[in-house]
């Protein structure tokens, strides 16, 4: 059979196109799903430079407010904190405590919420935190020292691991009381430890064992 011009002509247009199907297929295909991924990739990266472009415009602002905020807390703190030594630390803190589970037990009625020991910690001198320090950077031997923000650079901490027993609602109220700083002192809470010591029967609330890890900051500048 003889292959006539026009024939030759349609066929090699048959395999040009499927060459070019094929192409498609296999190769640019493929290139055109990638380009659009790239094209979604840096249009959310552009949306992601847009927000930081936004913070940078209001950091001054932020870093004012947080100097502020340092100024106020030091402030609070030499107005309304009585200076102690570092001698006087342990016991005032105990004292404290005593007096605050005492007045819990007045006013809620929880005649089981009783402190049952503190055990102290070691002193730990504070560093004001900087950034930019490397990190896994260690303290100099001999030295005990923890991060803390800039406002309580000056204020050495002590860890106290307390050990109570009373009832839920009784224990969410001593903490409000803590961070409302009735010790007259800075305390924060590392971690608290529930668990049942005694169920008093239905419908009432059961009393627990309470374990809390605090750290304490020094009101420093006494003599």
């Amino acid at each position: 059979m003889t292959i006539t011009t026009p024939m030759k002509i349609v066929l090699a247009l048959i395999v040009i196109i499927l060459i070019a199907l094929g192409f498609w297929i296999m190769d640019w295909q493929k290139k055109y799903s990638d380009l659009r991924q790239l094209e979604s990739n840096l249009a959310q990266k552009q949306e992601t430079l847009k927000k930081n472009e936004e913070l940078v415009k209001a950091l001054p602002e932020e870093m004012k407010r947080k100097e502020d905020l340092e100024k106020s807390l030091r402030s609070i703190i030499q107005e309304q904190f009585t200076p102690e030594t570092e001698q006087e630390f342990v016991p005032a803190y105990i004292s404290g405590i005593e007096g605050l589970v005492i007045d819990e037990q007045k006013r809620t009625g929880d005649k089981d919420f009783v402190l049952l020991s503190i055990i102290p910690g070691a002193m730990v001198s504070a560093t004001v935190f900087k950034e930019g320090k490397k990190e896994g950077e260690a303290a100099k031997p001999a030295e005990t020292k923890t991060q803390v923000p800039a406002a309580l650079g000056g204020y050495p901490t002590r860890s106290f691991q307390m050990s109570m027993t009373g009832r839920y609602a009784t224990l969410i109220d001593f903490l409000h009381q803590l961070g409302a700083l009735r010790l007259k002192r800075l305390v924060t809470i590392n971690r608290i430890s529930l668990s049942p010591k005694s169920n008093p029967g239905v419908g009432l609330p059961p009393v627990l064992s309470i374990n809390i890890p605090v750290t304490a900051y020094l009101r420093a500048g006494g003599r």
